[in-house]
């Protein structure tokens, strides 16, 4: 997958803002012809986390109507969802259990490890075809378009 510099700098302030909390967003992507073709995120889309305040430093949780508009939004600029974004405060940019458990096949995940408050790494993922783990994917960074 490609990001642009624009897109990795706001996916790391969200990450950054929410500690020490889990923040998660949206990535959308140009539509493609070709399936196979590389997906470049070139927009964020940042969303609430509705987790559990509690639960919020090891989850979180979208709401369906998050989903709806950013589905919506991507539309209306003749994009599309193509990737979810989260943090792990003071842990490593690798999914956990529970991003496992609650992972969908079509989309990627990119996930920003934040220590002490930096943003240290974005890596991103993509659920293996069998569901039984992930598969870690090239993350390449463009020059802004």
């Amino acid at each position: 997958m490609e990001i642009t510099q624009e897109v990795l700098k706001l996916l790391e302030n969200s990450a950054e803002l929410a500690y020490p909390d889990e923040c998660c967003g949206f990535i959308f992507s140009p539509k493609l012809a070709n399936p196979s073709a590389t997906i470049r995120g070139q927009a964020f889309w940042p969303v609430a986390n509705s987790s559990d305040p509690q639960l919020r430093r090891r989850r979180f949780l979208v709401e369906p109507e998050d989903f709806a508009q950013a589905e919506l939004a991507a539309e209306a600029q003749g994009l599309e969802l193509t990737a979810i974004h989260h943090s792990h405060p003071d842990h490593p940019a690798e999914p956990s259990g529970e991003d496992l458990a609650k992972a969908w096949p079509f989309y990627h995940y990119l996930i920003t490890a934040v220590s002490q408050g930096q943003a240290q790494e974005t890596t991103c993922w993509r659920l293996a075809a069998d569901r039984s783990g992930f598969v870690r994917e090239p993350l390449i960074v463009l020059n802004d378009l």
